[in-house]
């Protein structure tokens, strides 16, 4: 019977039929998506709902901290804005019960004690703040701030075993001033097309930004290299084509096989001694749409990571960035 009403309806109105199907199945699915983030994410909210968002939003306050310390030349009362909100969350956050012994409220609490330190160091007034910070209870840790690298162990390491070289891995925002060879970028590169994708269909591009006009075009649209964007050497772009995937339950698939290959790509360039900053590929629409115009990139490619690459700086140094406890699950 199947085989029959096949053969009766034009393949045209089978098409179009299935076209609408498939066209429904996704803007359902997007919906979804757009339920579930508006509903839980933090962004759009004034107030905060849960201990995660809490979480979420003083580690994402303390991370902008301890990166401008890690700059070659801090900027002596960088931050304020930050700093308010930082203690401010802190407050509400002990005001709604949560514990305050949370490794990450030790750990920004710690930054604010090597914000202030740092500053007295210089003969720079923070007064107010180091008072502000000792009504904040808790007791710091020693995870905040940064760590002083040289090039020559960090160097050292990228042919070690797996452990000491995905330990040894870095963002870098203090690059040295000799250029990179492009060369070794290609071949680290090619190095990380072994990344798995779905059905094997590696639907990543990867362009090398060497144009300094271009270069300025990444600089004034992506947020997050304010302060060290100058020393970067050469930009990587990553993005992926959506002309490789079907079907709606494979609409997030573009991120995901470009996530994987981001961070392939991220020790890729570790093992051939590149020092790399990844840069979030988040951006407004008028952002992408600049870089995207001035890149030439297609509409159908999305945007998944920037990377800042130069060579590394003799010493430098990097925000301790602290790690959290794995959230396991054993069902």
């Amino acid at each position: 019977m199947r085989k029959i009403i096949k053969a009766i309806i034009p393949r045209s109105l089978i098409n179009y039929v299935r076209t609408k199907s498939v066209e429904k199945e996704t803007k359902t699915l997007a919906e979804m998506d757009f339920k579930r983030f508006n509903k839980y994410s933090f962004g759009a909210k004034n107030n905060i709902d849960s201990f995660e968002q809490y979480e979420a939003r003083i580690i994402k306050a303390y991370h902008s901290i301890e990166k401008g310390l890690s700059y070659e030349k801090i900027r002596l009362g960088f931050g304020q804005n930050v700093l308010k909100e930082l203690i401010y969350l802190m407050i509400e956050y002990k005001k709604k019960g949560y514990s305050i012994e949370t490794e990450f409220y030790s750990t920004a609490l710690d930054n604010l004690n090597k914000y202030i330190k740092i500053h007295q160091e210089n003969n720079y007034d923070v007064t107010d703040l180091k008072k502000r910070v000792e009504n904040l209870g808790g007791r710091p840790n020693n995870f905040g701030g940064v760590t002083q690298f040289n090039k020559d162990e960090v160097l050292q390491k990228t042919k070690s075993d797996f452990l000491e070289f995905s330990m040894s891995r870095h963002s870098v925002r203090d690059f040295s001033t000799e250029p990179l060879d492009i060369e070794i970028i290609k071949k680290a590169i090619n190095l990380a097309q072994n990344t798995p994708s779905a059905c094997n269909r590696q639907a990543w591009k990867t362009r090398i930004v060497v144009d300094d006009r271009l270069k300025k075009v990444i600089e004034n649209n992506q947020n997050g290299n304010r302060g060290f964007g100058d020393s970067i050497d050469k930009y990587i772009l990553v993005t992926t084509d959506s002309q490789y995937f079907a079907k709606p339950r494979e609409r997030n698939q573009p991120y995901i096989d470009g996530g994987m290959y981001s961070m392939n790509l991220l020790y890729s360039l570790q093992y051939y001694g590149i020092a790399t900053i990844p840069l979030s590929a988040s951006l407004t629409i008028e952002q992408e749409a600049n870089i995207r115009s001035a890149l030439c990139i297609r509409d159908s490619e999305n945007f998944i990571l920037i990377v800042g690459v130069g060579n590394y700086a003799d010493h430098f140094k990097v925000p301790k960035s602290t790690r959290k406890t794995p959230q396991i699950e054993v069902l």
